[in-house]
């Protein structure tokens, strides 16, 4: 038979768990629980919403990435032919530039040695000059002084040549 006694009643475990849950039925609805628990799980639901956009981006961001790699080593080549060109064209340059400064400097070279030449035939032909009037002055010299009669014929022609003149 079924005991309904006021201390079994009491002590009933099912009659415990019913206090138990009227009063967190009361707090819940005191605390307005329903209405925090509406608000996280908007919250909980925007945040998912927006870690979908957000991994829809990320996603679309990656193809980008992946097409923008696929297209790398071509990338990559084009770069390298550029610069390999740039270098051939600055080699080049570099090299007409260099073969202009060396014939400048043939150029300015021979100049160079030609006025040298030039110089060096003008000291030579001028020493020589004097060499010879030198030599010259000295021949004059000596046969005047072995010849006396020589000596006496230029005087006279000398005077003769004066007295020829107009004044």
């Amino acid at each position: 038979m079924l005991d309904l006694s006021w201390n079994n009643i009491l002590h009933s475990n099912a009659l415990n768990f019913i206090i138990m849950i009227a009063f967190f039925g009361f707090i819940a609805y005191k605390l307005k629980l329903s209405e925090a628990i509406e608000k996280n799980r908007a919250s909980i639901q925007k945040s998912i919403e927006d870690s979908d956009l957000l991994k829809a981006d990320s996603q679309e961001e990656l193809k980008k990435v992946e097409k923008s790699l696929e297209n790398l080593p071509n990338e990559i080549e084009s770069i390298l032919k550029n610069a390999e060109q740039t270098a051939k064209a600055f080699e080049a340059k570099t090299k007409a530039d260099l073969e202009r400064l060396v014939q400048s400097i043939k150029d300015n070279t021979e100049k160079q040695i030609n006025a040298e030449e030039k110089h060096t035939n003008s000291v030579i032909l001028q020493n020589a000059a004097n060499a010879s009037v030198e030599v010259a002055h000295k021949q004059v010299i000596n046969a005047l002084e072995h010849n006396k009669d020589l000596h006496r014929k230029f005087i006279n022609d000398f005077i003769n040549e004066i007295d020829g003149l107009e004044v």
